[in-house]
């Protein structure tokens, strides 16, 4: 299968919010996607990014680096970053590998 019918990515966006929803896997086979995306969606005059990952089955380290690199980015940009949904697989990954981790992003940490 390719990269983008294991992932796909949609945004949105409603006034000065930003949605990221996410749907699949997230992996070292599909991040690129996400930060092609992240990198395209223009956060100049928003005030919130809202990252949507209820619906993301599957990922690995190579998919929390990509959603550290959105945390960053948004960090960068000024934009507060809020998690609309994890799925209980991700929520699995990141209580496994640990806070200690410093490529986990931060929003997942809550």
């Amino acid at each position: 299968m390719l990269p983008d019918e294991l992932l796909r990515i949609r945004s949105l966006r409603r006034g000065d919010t930003v949605l990221l929803r996410l749907t699949g896997e997230l992996d070292m086979a599909t991040a690129p996607l996400v930060d092609s995306a992240a990198v395209s969606v223009p956060l100049s005059d928003a005030r919130c990014l809202h990252l949507d990952l209820a619906n993301v089955t599957f990922c690995d380290e190579a998919g929390l680096r990509a959603l550290r690199r959105i945390s960053d980015l948004a960090q960068a940009s000024h934009v507060a970053l809020c998690l609309v949904g994890i799925h209980p697989n991700v929520r699995r990954t990141v209580a496994w590998l640990g806070s200690a981790s410093p490529w986990l992003p931060p929003m997942a940490l809550s």
